[in-house]
């Protein structure tokens, strides 16, 4: 398993120890000891009650023994009195005791699952990508339903067991210690059959949810990215890819199967193995007089309450692995630091004083190793002016933005941001609309914006008229099953969400490349109102937004090549001329 707080060689989110998970959830249970106490008591007296019911009844059959024949004796309807009440108090006690330990499992498990969503929150875009989409999903769904549908029913099972078969040794020893010697010949099975499943189990268990999760990893960014698949016609590829991570799905989760039967079947041999011992042990001393047939009884009742628990014990073992995989892989990312995650390249946010917004020196960027996307790039943004990047398709420009937004570190120099990181707002091509309503979605940065507030956000970047449009204006419900809007109305509703941020840095990535003839000079204008006044990284998809920038610069195949105003690159004949050129000519 990987240690807690960094991802793990294949670049997955990172799986705790079982050290870890065990000092996490301790931590957890900090201000509900004594409630687990309580509980604890109570399934002790619940183990108490239950065992009385085996020993009564051979009783009963030394009553029923002695009367010979007779008639019922008196004390036979207190034994049939003593054996319904114990059942009802046991009955009774267990409910109370399950019940209060549901609760206390729920909580410890609402704030472990609110504590994964805020760290995969915080996580830096990076991590993200690097560990897929999926990985981080299956944990969220997969993995947290796997810990919150086993552990509320498996916890009570396994605390009864416990306690069933160390008050059912103590019966034994107390009737006589040949028959706790008869119940401990098992002990070395049930040992060697432990030692055994936990020494395969885990790795299994932790093998299948992984691969659980590189299937979801599949077949997610397939669909999410249906649009892209189909256009290049990869999908055979895709398909052959999610074929491929299904079957090694199914060989992990086969493997699984195949130790839970070899566990069971250790188990059986054990049970059969230990009845016969108590069976004659009890045998042997009835018939040389040292105990009765009601006792005989009685230790094998007694035994027959161990071989339940026992085969519980080893069940929930089974349950209990796969959730303590799932458990180690959530705790996994709640436990990540952040100074874990931080690239080689220096990096510094809000610490530096003076000086530009963002200063980028000697910067060099490699997805990776050996094949550099950014190579020396030395650039700055000052306050209050607006940096534009243009360039071809894959000269690097998305990558320098994500340098500068702080999405990635760089592989080598130095990018020093003097501005407060929770105060740099990034608007990329893709702009998403969440599953809400429409001031949910614009609030997301200022989420105790008023309505007054929101409304002059939208007035600002001339939004306002597409929230008019709507049927129910902000309360209109969007994303998923809501009402349907542009891709150029969302790009503009989220320059609209970044004014109402108010952030110190904007980082827009080709943020209005879905607009068209019509949407153009509307979207222009609401990114110059939410550039002005502030330090402003555009990468320009019309080279119109370049034209309005105080500053340019031209990449080409990862390098700076050309960098100034827009009047003097046009003048200088180069790169930036030649595209102006052309843009130009095909505008007109």
């Amino acid at each position: 398993m990987s240690e807690p707080g960094t991802a793990d060689a294949r670049g997955m989110l990172p799986v705790a120890s079982g050290r870890t998970v065990v000092a996490c959830l301790w931590r957890m249970l900090a201000g509900r000891r004594a409630a687990l106490c309580g509980i604890g008591a109570l399934f002790l007296v619940e183990a108490s009650l239950a065992l009385v019911f085996p020993l009564v009844i051979g009783d009963l059959v030394d009553t029923v023994i002695a009367a010979d024949g007779s008639g019922v004796p008196g004390s036979f309807w207190w034994q049939v009195a003593l054996l319904a009440a114990t059942a009802m108090g046991a009955g009774g006690v267990a409910w109370v005791a399950v019940r209060a330990l549901a609760r206390l499992v729920e909580a410890v498990l609402a704030e472990l699952r609110e504590r994964y969503v805020g760290t995969a929150l915080d996580l830096p875009r990076a991590t993200i990508e690097t560990a897929g989409t999926g990985d981080v999903v299956t944990r969220a769904s997969d993995d947290i339903g796997q810990v919150s549908g086993t552990l509320p029913g498996v916890l009570p099972r396994l605390i009864v067991a416990i306690l069933t078969m160390t008050m059912v040794a103590g019966a034994l020893a107390v009737l006589d210690p040949w028959f706790l010697a008869g119940f401990a010949l098992t002990f070395p099975l049930y040992a060697l059959t432990v030692r055994w499943y936990l020494r395969t189990a885990p790795a299994v268990y932790v093998a299948d949810r992984t691969a659980e999760s590189a299937r979801g990893h599949d077949v997610l960014g397939t669909l999410t990215q249906l649009p892209t698949v189909t256009a290049h016609r990869l999908e055979r590829r895709q398909l052959d890819r999610i074929k491929a991570a299904t079957w090694q799905t199914v060989r992990w989760a086969m493997r699984a199967r195949i130790v839970q039967n070899r566990l069971f079947g250790y188990r059986n041999v054990a049970e059969a193995l230990g009845l016969l011992a108590v069976l004659g042990i009890g045998v042997r001393l009835a018939l040389t007089g040292e105990t009765t047939t009601g006792e005989v009884t009685a230790v094998a009742l007694l035994y027959l309450r161990t071989v339940a628990p026992i085969a519980e014990l080893l069940f929930l073992m089974d349950e209990l692995q796969s959730a303590f995989a799932s458990l180690a892989r959530i705790i996994g990312v709640t436990t990540i630091r952040p100074d874990a995650e931080e690239g080689a390249g220096g990096t510094a946010g809000g610490a530096a004083v003076g000086g530009p917004a963002v200063e980028l020196s000697g910067v060099q960027f490699a997805y990776r190793a050996g094949r550099p996307v950014l190579s020396d790039i030395h650039t700055r943004i000052e306050h209050g002016t607006t940096l534009a990047v243009v360039g071809p398709t894959g000269s690097g420009k998305s990558t320098l933005a994500a340098l500068v937004a702080g999405v990635h570190d760089p592989t080598a120099g130095d990018v020093v941001r003097r501005v407060d990181p929770r105060r740099i707002v990034t608007v990329t091509q893709e702009t998403h609309v969440f599953s809400g309503t429409v001031r949910d979605n614009l609030t997301l940065g200022a989420p105790g914006a008023t309505d007054d507030q929101v409304a002059g956000a939208l007035q600002r970047v001339g939004a306002d008229h597409i929230v008019g449009l709507l049927p129910d204006g902000l309360d209109t419900q969007v994303g998923d099953g809501g009402h349907a809007i542009t891709a150029a109305q969302a790009q503009h509703l989220a320059l609209a969400r970044l004014a109402l941020a108010d952030p110190l840095l904007v980082v827009l990535d080709e943020a209005t490349a879905e607009a068209d003839t019509a949407d153009t000079a509307v979207l222009d204008r609401a990114t110059a109102t939410v550039t002005a006044g502030r330090a402003a990284l555009v990468i320009a998809h019309r080279l119109s937004q370049a034209r309005a920038a105080d500053r340019i610069i031209v990449l080409d195949d990862g390098r700076l090549v050309e960098t100034g105003a827009h009047d003097d690159l046009v003048a200088a004949g180069g790169r930036y001329a030649a595209l102006w050129a052309a843009w130009d000519t095909g505008r007109q």
